[in-house]
């Protein structure tokens, strides 16, 4: 750990805990990271390191007005190698409600049985009744809630059926209807995973909720209501709080915040929630500091931290209180296992957390289970892959004996990142690079883009086609369909130059590929050479 004091003395045992999980959330969508050092778009176009040409999701102003999110690294922790161990939405949560790699979860082996290869999509839902956060939390004697974006696993789905997209959503039948709706997922919920309290929820991305179109909307007002009011409850034991937004899900637009703040996957409010600053104010703030508006959703997600930062000051908790800030993955290179999985993660403890620490370790989302439990004395009870990193988290120097290197996995490919390393092996079975294959030449002739991903899928977006491979990763990442890849992330941090085929560096690919098959060999399920049935 570099730059860290010595453990401040007297440090308590159970802090209250606060994680807030950004969606799709970027290094170059904060203030306290230097994008030049760090992967995301706007810092691979201004040192010349985009190879796909123009590009409208680089950020022409770069600036981010978000104090509160800064504040927490100032006074606390600023990790420089976080990661989640895949870069989509539901394996990012099930791995980081588990402390499992997502290929475990028993509904995805279920539909990919043990001993075969599967392609992780978006189907590694937690159990019913699976031992989680949630239910470790609550045996170790702490309250526990959770407030926004599920995605982890529905009865019956996530969406309201049989509603027009273009419905009146003032209409009162209509109204009844979600309100019932939306009752029965919140139940369904905190029966699922065991909370004690599940409120402002979205059950998956507001697009698929089967709402009304004006009602699908970002409402953080909402959210930011929904964890002021469980901080704020009376309680003898301390308190974990699990919040993950739904924003940005892509690439920031000022256009959320001229949606109606009072419209909600539970129904229509009959005011936006007074708990953060009026939207109109982020903008005057972003005029005064002389920065694009099209950055407002970075201040309003810091509006949101802020109203829960206040809430802990107000209630006397603030001082004994960890708030974990990071992103379920990045927007660039989701869905891959290029450095979309390295993400922001900020914390601050006053009573735990040196401030100004910086933490350079190879940590993850696999490792919050077990280091949350640490930290609430608690013990683990099932299964994990991760370890608790709460020594370092509390100031102490990385231990000798860490891992050497960390399991990246989604759709048809695995990758093995270390310190310095990271090699990434594409297996797609050979009926998926059939169709890669014909795509390419489809592609050549017309002179369109590539549209057939790595798990063999065609970008099903048809209003993206410009977009060619889905989230642009041919257009991030000139190497993408390599079946072989080894960067040198400190010389390369956005993965542009593959030294796989150079006879130089035979060694250290000899070696990462040593480390995959040992990283594969006790999850469930074969891939290609490295791990057989």
């Amino acid at each position: 750990m570099a730059g860290a004091a010595a453990l401040q003395p007297g440090v308590p045992a159970r802090p209250n805990i606060v994680l807030i999980y950004a969606d799709d959330l970027d290094f170059d969508e904060i203030g306290c990271y230097d994008i030049d050092k760090f992967p995301c778009t706007t810092g691979a176009v201004r040192n010349g390191r985009y190879a796909g040409g123009k590009t409208n999701r680089a950020y022409a102003d770069p600036r981010m007005l978000t104090p509160n999110i800064d504040s927490l690294a100032r006074g606390g922790v600023q990790f420089s190698r976080f990661y989640v161990t895949t870069a989509i939405c539901t394996p990012s949560r099930y791995s980081l409600l588990t402390g499992q790699y997502a290929s475990r979860s028993p509904e995805f082996c279920k539909k990919n049985p043990p001993g075969t290869q599967a392609s992780i999509r978006w189907d590694t839902d937690l159990a019913p009744g699976q031992e989680n956060l949630a239910t470790a939390m609550k045996r170790a004697g702490y309250a526990t809630g959770m407030v926004g974006k599920w995605h982890c696993g529905m009865a019956g789905g996530y969406q309201l059926k049989g509603i027009d997209p273009g419905a009146d959503p003032w209409d009162s039948a209509l109204q009844r209807k979600i309100g019932d709706w939306y009752k029965a997922g919140q139940a369904h919920i905190r029966e699922r995973a065991g909370w004690d309290y599940a409120e402002s929820l979205y059950f998956q991305n507001k697009e698929g909720l089967g709402l009304p179109r004006a009602m699908q909307v970002h409402n953080l007002e909402w959210l930011a209501d929904g964890a002021v009011r469980f901080i704020r409850q009376k309680r003898e034991a301390p308190f974990f709080l699990y919040v993950p937004l739904t924003v940005p899900h892509a690439q920031y637009t000022a256009a959320w915040l001229r949606d109606d703040p009072r419209f909600t996957p539970s129904g229509i409010l009959d005011k936006a929630p007074p708990v953060m600053p009026p939207r109109e104010d982020i903008f005057r703030r972003l005029k005064k500091a002389g920065i694009d508006e099209r950055n407002a959703p970075a201040t309003w997600v810091d509006d949101l931290v802020g109203a829960i930062l206040k809430s802990l000051d107000e209630t006397g908790q603030a001082d004994n209180t960890l708030v974990v800030f990071a992103s379920d993955h990045q927007s660039r290179g989701k869905d891959t296992c290029f450095e979309s999985s390295r993400v922001p993660f900020v914390a601050r403890w006053p009573k735990g957390i040196p401030a100004g620490s910086k933490v350079d370790a190879l940590t993850a989302n696999i490792d919050l289970l077990p280091t949350f439990l640490d930290l609430a004395g608690g013990a683990v009870s099932s299964q994990v892959d991760g370890a608790s990193f709460a020594a370092m988290l509390k100031g102490a120097a990385k231990p000798e004996v860490w891992r050497k290197s960390l399991l990246l996995e989604t759709s048809n490919i695995r990758a093995a990142v270390s310190e310095e390393w990271k090699y990434i092996a594409n297996r797609p079975p050979e009926s998926v690079w059939r169709r890669i294959e014909e795509d390419a030449a489809e592609a050549l002739k017309t002179g369109r883009k590539r549209y057939v991903a790595l798990d063999g899928v065609r970008n099903p977006h048809p209003g993206y086609a410009n977009e060619g491979i889905r989230y642009s990763a041919l257009a991030d990442f000139p190497h993408y369909f390599d079946r072989d890849q080894l960067y040198h992330l400190p010389t390369d941090v956005f993965e542009q130059d593959n030294l796989a085929g150079d006879p130089s560096y035979r060694p250290q690919l000899a070696d990462l590929q040593e480390q995959l098959r040992g990283l594969l060999a006790p999850l469930p399920h074969s891939f290609a050479e490295f791990k057989q049935a």
